[in-house]
């Protein structure tokens, strides 16, 4: 767009029927000559076009959770299995004299880590029960102390104006206060 043509299309008037949208386009297009614009998408689109977070739900939806982190948990296993195995091969090349049974180690290596995983596990779901236990007892603690409150403040609510200034104990009181004075 040239410095001409803008002045011709700001000399003609356009009509309020019909918008020239020529002069929008081009505008567009030279800012686009400037700017890098992105075509905006929204948070549905960019996950429609992630392959592997759709694989991902696919995956939960048909296994379920607890298939699902099983089958997360002994592919961990088997690359830390497999990069340990890698680990041996190395060592084996580098003193080929020292005998190794590396596939034993190996299963031994897989077993330990199962028994570490379920070890911790159990140790997880025994600190859920735990704090399942001591929210409930301190929440059980915690509206003793409630009931408690709502009972004295309660008691003293239902006890009226008239009655509070004929109590003696009010009437010594008072008396107390009008010989301070």
């Amino acid at each position: 767009m040239n410095v001409a043509s803008v002045s011709s299309l700001t000399t003609t008037a356009p009509s309020s029927a019909a918008k020239d949208e020529s002069i929008d386009q081009d505008y567009a297009a030279l800012i686009a000559q400037f700017y890098n614009v992105e075509e905006y998408q929204s948070r549905d689109e960019i996950s429609a076009d992630d392959t592997e977070l759709q694989k991902f739900k696919d995956d939960l939806i048909t296994k379920g959770a607890a298939i699902f982190l099983k089958d997360l948990n002994e592919e961990k296993i088997d690359a830390l299995v497999e990069e340990y195995r890698q680990k041996l091969l190395k060592e084996k090349e580098n003193n080929p004299d020292q005998p190794m049974d590396i596939n034993q180690m190996v299963s031994d290596f897989r077993k330990q880590l199962l028994k570490e995983m379920m070890e911790a596990q159990k140790a997880e779901q025994q600190d859920k029960n735990n704090q399942a236990a001591t929210l409930t007892s301190s929440d059980i603690l915690e509206n003793i102390k409630n009931v408690k409150n709502d009972d004295n403040q309660s008691a003293q609510n239902t006890i009226g104006f008239l009655e509070q200034i004929l109590n003696p104990d009010n009437y010594n009181t008072r008396k107390k206060s009008d010989t301070i004075y």
